[in-house]
Protein backbone atom coordinates (compact mmCIF):
# COMPACT_ATOMS: atom_id res chain seq x y z
CA UNK A 1 0.00 0.00 0.00
CA UNK A 2 1.29 3.45 -0.91
CA UNK A 3 2.25 6.04 1.71
CA UNK A 4 1.08 9.57 0.88
CA UNK A 5 3.48 12.35 1.90
CA UNK A 6 3.20 16.14 1.68
CA UNK A 7 6.38 18.17 1.13
CA UNK A 8 6.58 21.94 1.40
CA UNK A 9 10.03 22.60 -0.02
CA UNK A 10 11.32 26.09 0.59
CA UNK A 11 14.61 27.81 -0.04
CA UNK A 12 15.27 27.95 3.72
CA UNK A 13 12.99 25.29 5.26
CA UNK A 14 11.37 22.04 4.19
CA UNK A 15 8.33 20.63 5.97
CA UNK A 16 7.15 17.02 5.71
CA UNK A 17 3.74 15.73 6.76
CA UNK A 18 1.36 12.82 6.32
CA UNK A 19 -2.40 12.68 6.60
CA UNK A 20 -2.26 10.28 9.55
CA UNK A 21 0.65 11.77 11.52
CA UNK A 22 0.41 15.47 10.65
CA UNK A 23 3.55 17.59 10.34
CA UNK A 24 6.50 15.38 11.23
CA UNK A 25 9.25 17.98 11.06
CA UNK A 26 10.40 21.31 9.68
CA UNK A 27 14.09 21.31 8.85
CA UNK A 28 16.45 23.74 7.08
CA UNK A 29 16.85 22.91 3.39
CA UNK A 30 20.55 22.21 3.85
CA UNK A 31 22.71 19.18 3.17
CA UNK A 32 26.24 18.73 4.57
CA UNK A 33 28.31 16.64 2.15
CA UNK A 34 31.78 15.19 2.48
CA UNK A 35 33.34 16.40 -0.77
CA UNK A 36 36.16 13.84 -0.57
CA UNK A 37 33.82 10.88 -1.04
CA UNK A 38 30.41 12.43 -1.84
CA UNK A 39 28.68 11.04 1.25
CA UNK A 40 25.88 12.93 2.98
CA UNK A 41 27.07 13.78 6.49
CA UNK A 42 23.94 15.48 7.87
CA UNK A 43 20.77 17.19 6.71
CA UNK A 44 18.59 19.89 8.20
CA UNK A 45 19.45 21.38 11.58
CA UNK A 46 22.47 19.14 12.04
CA UNK A 47 23.98 20.07 8.66
CA UNK A 48 25.06 23.59 9.62
CA UNK A 49 26.48 22.37 12.93
CA UNK A 50 28.38 19.61 11.13
CA UNK A 51 30.03 22.14 8.82
CA UNK A 52 31.19 24.26 11.78
CA UNK A 53 32.75 21.39 13.70
CA UNK A 54 34.04 19.27 10.80
CA UNK A 55 37.05 19.46 8.46
CA UNK A 56 37.04 21.79 5.47
CA UNK A 57 36.02 19.03 3.07
CA UNK A 58 32.56 18.93 4.71
CA UNK A 59 30.52 21.58 2.89
CA UNK A 60 26.94 22.78 3.29
CA UNK A 61 24.79 22.82 0.14
CA UNK A 62 21.41 24.49 -0.36
CA UNK A 63 19.82 22.66 -3.28
CA UNK A 64 17.06 25.26 -3.78
CA UNK A 65 17.35 28.96 -4.48
CA UNK A 66 14.64 31.50 -5.34
CA UNK A 67 12.09 28.70 -5.06
CA UNK A 68 13.72 26.58 -7.78
CA UNK A 69 16.01 23.55 -7.80
CA UNK A 70 19.61 24.54 -8.45
CA UNK A 71 21.27 21.20 -7.64
CA UNK A 72 19.25 18.21 -8.76
CA UNK A 73 21.43 15.52 -7.16
CA UNK A 74 21.67 17.25 -3.77
CA UNK A 75 17.90 17.84 -3.78
CA UNK A 76 17.30 14.13 -4.36
CA UNK A 77 19.65 13.22 -1.52
CA UNK A 78 17.94 15.71 0.77
CA UNK A 79 14.54 14.16 0.02
CA UNK A 80 15.91 10.66 0.56
CA UNK A 81 17.35 11.66 3.93
CA UNK A 82 14.03 13.19 4.97
CA UNK A 83 12.17 10.05 3.87
CA UNK A 84 14.55 7.93 5.95
CA UNK A 85 14.15 10.20 8.96
CA UNK A 86 10.37 9.89 8.69
CA UNK A 87 10.64 6.09 8.56
CA UNK A 88 9.85 5.59 4.86
CA UNK A 89 12.02 2.91 3.26
CA UNK A 90 12.44 2.42 -0.47
CA UNK A 91 9.75 -0.27 -0.33
CA UNK A 92 7.22 2.06 1.28
CA UNK A 93 5.86 3.16 -2.11
CA UNK A 94 5.89 6.84 -1.21
CA UNK A 95 3.56 9.10 -3.19
CA UNK A 96 4.57 12.73 -2.81
CA UNK A 97 2.53 15.90 -3.17
CA UNK A 98 4.85 18.91 -3.29
CA UNK A 99 4.31 22.64 -3.30
CA UNK A 100 5.91 24.61 -6.12
CA UNK A 101 5.92 28.35 -6.91
CA UNK A 102 3.17 29.11 -9.40
CA UNK A 103 5.38 30.91 -11.90
CA UNK A 104 8.33 28.53 -12.15
CA UNK A 105 9.24 27.15 -15.56
CA UNK A 106 8.36 23.69 -16.85
CA UNK A 107 12.04 22.74 -16.60
CA UNK A 108 12.19 23.80 -12.94
CA UNK A 109 9.05 21.80 -12.16
CA UNK A 110 10.36 18.75 -13.95
CA UNK A 111 13.63 18.94 -11.98
CA UNK A 112 11.74 18.98 -8.69
CA UNK A 113 9.59 16.00 -9.67
CA UNK A 114 12.59 14.02 -10.89
CA UNK A 115 14.50 14.72 -7.67
CA UNK A 116 11.61 13.23 -5.67
CA UNK A 117 11.43 10.19 -7.96
CA UNK A 118 15.20 9.67 -7.74
CA UNK A 119 14.87 9.82 -3.94
CA UNK A 120 12.57 6.78 -4.10
CA UNK A 121 9.08 8.18 -4.54
CA UNK A 122 6.91 6.12 -6.88
CA UNK A 123 4.79 9.14 -7.79
CA UNK A 124 5.34 12.89 -7.43
CA UNK A 125 2.61 15.49 -7.99
CA UNK A 126 2.93 19.25 -7.78
CA UNK A 127 0.52 21.82 -6.37
CA UNK A 128 1.14 25.51 -6.94
CA UNK A 129 1.98 27.16 -3.63
CA UNK A 130 -0.73 29.88 -3.77
CA UNK A 131 -3.32 27.18 -4.48
CA UNK A 132 -2.04 25.02 -1.62
CA UNK A 133 -2.13 28.08 0.65
CA UNK A 134 -5.72 28.86 -0.33
CA UNK A 135 -6.71 25.25 0.37
CA UNK A 136 -4.90 25.39 3.71
CA UNK A 137 -6.86 28.54 4.57
CA UNK A 138 -10.13 26.81 3.73
CA UNK A 139 -10.96 29.24 0.92
CA UNK A 140 -13.54 28.21 -1.74
CA UNK A 141 -10.97 27.67 -4.49
CA UNK A 142 -13.38 25.69 -6.74
CA UNK A 143 -16.23 28.20 -6.55
CA UNK A 144 -16.83 30.98 -9.09
CA UNK A 145 -15.62 33.63 -6.63
CA UNK A 146 -12.19 35.14 -6.11
CA UNK A 147 -9.78 34.09 -3.37
CA UNK A 148 -6.68 36.27 -3.08
CA UNK A 149 -3.50 34.92 -1.49
CA UNK A 150 0.02 36.30 -1.16
CA UNK A 151 2.77 33.77 -0.38
CA UNK A 152 5.92 35.34 1.04
CA UNK A 153 8.75 32.87 1.45
CA UNK A 154 12.48 33.06 1.90
CA UNK A 155 13.41 32.80 -1.76
CA UNK A 156 10.31 33.84 -3.69
CA UNK A 157 7.10 35.83 -3.33
CA UNK A 158 3.82 35.43 -5.20
CA UNK A 159 0.43 37.12 -5.32
CA UNK A 160 -2.46 35.23 -6.91
CA UNK A 161 -6.18 35.60 -7.50
CA UNK A 162 -7.82 32.15 -7.59
CA UNK A 163 -11.21 31.09 -8.93
CA UNK A 164 -12.77 27.89 -10.30
CA UNK A 165 -9.81 25.76 -9.27
CA UNK A 166 -7.11 27.80 -10.98
CA UNK A 167 -4.98 30.93 -10.76
CA UNK A 168 -6.71 33.61 -12.82
CA UNK A 169 -4.06 36.28 -12.42
CA UNK A 170 -0.88 36.67 -10.45
CA UNK A 171 2.59 38.11 -10.13
CA UNK A 172 5.82 36.78 -8.66
CA UNK A 173 9.21 37.95 -7.43
CA UNK A 174 12.38 35.90 -7.23
CA UNK A 175 13.06 37.50 -3.87
CA UNK A 176 11.89 37.02 -0.31
CA UNK A 177 12.99 36.98 3.30
CA UNK A 178 16.53 35.86 2.46
CA UNK A 179 16.98 38.94 0.28
CA UNK A 180 15.89 41.15 3.18
CA UNK A 181 18.54 39.44 5.31
CA UNK A 182 21.16 39.97 2.61
CA UNK A 183 20.24 43.66 2.28
CA UNK A 184 20.64 44.20 6.04
CA UNK A 185 23.96 42.33 6.10
CA UNK A 186 25.22 44.39 3.15
CA UNK A 187 24.25 47.62 4.90
CA UNK A 188 26.21 46.62 8.00
CA UNK A 189 29.26 45.69 5.96
CA UNK A 190 29.24 48.93 3.97
CA UNK A 191 28.41 51.27 6.83
CA UNK A 192 30.37 49.71 9.68
CA UNK A 193 32.85 47.40 7.90
CA UNK A 194 31.60 44.39 9.87
CA UNK A 195 30.10 40.98 9.27
CA UNK A 196 27.52 39.40 11.56
CA UNK A 197 26.04 35.96 12.13
CA UNK A 198 22.78 35.06 10.34
CA UNK A 199 20.87 34.93 13.62
CA UNK A 200 21.88 38.56 14.31
CA UNK A 201 20.52 39.68 10.95
CA UNK A 202 17.30 37.77 11.63
CA UNK A 203 17.01 39.53 14.99
CA UNK A 204 17.43 42.95 13.38
CA UNK A 205 14.77 42.15 10.79
CA UNK A 206 12.37 40.94 13.46
CA UNK A 207 12.95 43.72 15.98
CA UNK A 208 13.72 46.81 13.89
CA UNK A 209 12.34 46.32 10.36
CA UNK A 210 8.92 47.80 9.65
CA UNK A 211 7.09 48.18 6.35
CA UNK A 212 5.66 51.48 7.66
CA UNK A 213 8.87 52.54 9.47
CA UNK A 214 6.92 52.53 12.73
CA UNK A 215 10.10 51.50 14.58
CA UNK A 216 11.80 54.86 13.92
CA UNK A 217 13.98 55.85 16.87
CA UNK A 218 14.64 52.30 18.03
CA UNK A 219 18.15 50.84 18.02
CA UNK A 220 19.97 47.64 18.84
CA UNK A 221 23.53 46.81 19.85
CA UNK A 222 24.76 43.70 18.03
CA UNK A 223 27.88 41.50 18.15
CA UNK A 224 30.00 41.57 14.99
CA UNK A 225 33.54 41.26 13.74
CA UNK A 226 35.51 43.59 11.52
CA UNK A 227 35.96 42.65 7.88
CA UNK A 228 39.62 43.59 7.61
CA UNK A 229 41.04 42.26 10.90
CA UNK A 230 38.39 39.87 12.19
CA UNK A 231 38.27 41.62 15.56
CA UNK A 232 35.10 41.09 17.65
CA UNK A 233 33.24 44.37 18.15
CA UNK A 234 29.84 45.68 19.22
CA UNK A 235 27.90 47.85 16.78
CA UNK A 236 24.91 50.08 17.43
CA UNK A 237 22.51 50.11 14.48
CA UNK A 238 19.20 51.91 14.17
CA UNK A 239 15.79 51.05 12.81
CA UNK A 240 16.18 53.82 10.23
CA UNK A 241 19.28 52.13 8.82
CA UNK A 242 17.56 48.74 8.68
CA UNK A 243 14.40 50.12 7.07
CA UNK A 244 16.38 52.09 4.50
CA UNK A 245 18.26 48.90 3.59
CA UNK A 246 15.05 46.96 2.86
CA UNK A 247 12.95 49.83 1.45
CA UNK A 248 13.35 48.80 -2.20
CA UNK A 249 12.37 45.20 -1.41
CA UNK A 250 9.27 46.35 0.48
CA UNK A 251 8.33 48.55 -2.46
CA UNK A 252 8.76 45.65 -4.91
CA UNK A 253 6.47 43.49 -2.78
CA UNK A 254 3.78 46.17 -2.73
CA UNK A 255 3.99 46.61 -6.52
CA UNK A 256 3.75 42.84 -7.05
CA UNK A 257 0.46 42.73 -5.13
CA UNK A 258 -0.89 45.85 -6.83
CA UNK A 259 -0.12 44.44 -10.29
CA UNK A 260 -1.74 41.08 -9.51
CA UNK A 261 -4.93 42.74 -8.30
CA UNK A 262 -5.07 45.25 -11.16
CA UNK A 263 -5.07 42.40 -13.70
CA UNK A 264 -8.08 40.66 -12.13
CA UNK A 265 -11.36 40.79 -14.11
CA UNK A 266 -13.83 43.32 -12.66
CA UNK A 267 -16.13 40.72 -11.06
CA UNK A 268 -13.23 38.99 -9.34
CA UNK A 269 -11.69 42.31 -8.31
CA UNK A 270 -14.97 43.13 -6.59
CA UNK A 271 -14.84 39.79 -4.76
CA UNK A 272 -11.32 40.60 -3.52
CA UNK A 273 -12.49 44.04 -2.39
CA UNK A 274 -15.25 42.32 -0.40
CA UNK A 275 -13.33 39.34 0.94
CA UNK A 276 -9.84 40.82 1.27
CA UNK A 277 -6.57 38.95 0.78
CA UNK A 278 -4.44 36.83 3.09
CA UNK A 279 -0.67 36.80 3.62
CA UNK A 280 1.04 33.45 4.23
CA UNK A 281 4.65 32.32 4.53
CA UNK A 282 7.29 33.08 7.14
CA UNK A 283 8.22 36.43 5.59
CA UNK A 284 4.60 37.58 5.95
CA UNK A 285 5.46 38.31 9.59
CA UNK A 286 7.36 41.47 8.57
CA UNK A 287 6.05 44.14 10.90
CA UNK A 288 3.28 46.41 9.52
CA UNK A 289 3.25 44.70 6.12
CA UNK A 290 -0.52 43.96 6.19
CA UNK A 291 -1.23 47.58 7.08
CA UNK A 292 0.99 48.91 4.28
CA UNK A 293 -0.53 46.62 1.66
CA UNK A 294 -4.03 47.51 2.78
CA UNK A 295 -3.25 51.21 2.49
CA UNK A 296 -1.67 50.85 -0.97
CA UNK A 297 -4.30 48.53 -2.48
CA UNK A 298 -7.51 49.59 -0.78
CA UNK A 299 -8.16 45.95 0.16
CA UNK A 300 -8.41 44.43 3.63
CA UNK A 301 -5.22 42.43 4.21
CA UNK A 302 -5.03 39.70 6.83
CA UNK A 303 -2.04 37.82 8.24
CA UNK A 304 -2.80 34.11 8.45
CA UNK A 305 -2.47 32.33 11.79
CA UNK A 306 0.89 30.49 11.81
CA UNK A 307 1.57 31.74 8.26
CA UNK A 308 4.60 29.52 7.70
CA UNK A 309 2.44 26.38 8.14
CA UNK A 310 -0.43 27.27 5.81
CA UNK A 311 1.05 25.70 2.65
CA UNK A 312 1.95 22.38 4.28
CA UNK A 313 -1.53 22.18 5.81
CA UNK A 314 -3.02 22.77 2.39
CA UNK A 315 -0.86 20.01 0.92
CA UNK A 316 -2.05 17.64 3.66
CA UNK A 317 -5.63 18.46 2.74
CA UNK A 318 -4.73 17.66 -0.86
CA UNK A 319 -3.64 14.19 0.29
CA UNK A 320 -7.14 13.53 1.61
CA UNK A 321 -8.76 14.67 -1.62
CA UNK A 322 -6.34 13.34 -4.22
CA UNK A 323 -9.04 11.71 -6.35
CA UNK A 324 -10.99 14.97 -6.69
CA UNK A 325 -7.93 17.16 -7.25
CA UNK A 326 -6.27 15.33 -10.15
CA UNK A 327 -7.05 18.20 -12.52
CA UNK A 328 -5.35 20.60 -10.14
CA UNK A 329 -2.24 18.39 -10.03
CA UNK A 330 -2.14 18.13 -13.81
CA UNK A 331 -2.28 21.92 -14.14
CA UNK A 332 0.64 22.33 -11.75
CA UNK A 333 2.67 19.62 -13.50
CA UNK A 334 2.48 21.39 -16.85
Amino acid sequence: MATDVALDIGTSYTRLATLERGILFAEPTVVAINTSNGDVVEVGHEAAAAVVRSPQHVVAFRPLAKGATVDFDVAARLFRSFFDRAGFSRVSRVRVVMGVPAFTTAIERRALRQAALQAGAVEASLVEAPMAAAIGLGLPVHDPVASAVVTLGSGSSEAAVISLGGIVTGRSLRSGGADFDAAIATMLRQRYNVVVAPYVVESLKKDLASALRSTAGELQVIPARTVDRGVPVSVETTANEVNTAVADLVGATVKMVQDALSDAPPDLAQDVLTQGLTLVGGHARLRDLPELLSRETGVDVHLAAEPELVVIRGLVRCLSEMSSLHALFRDADR
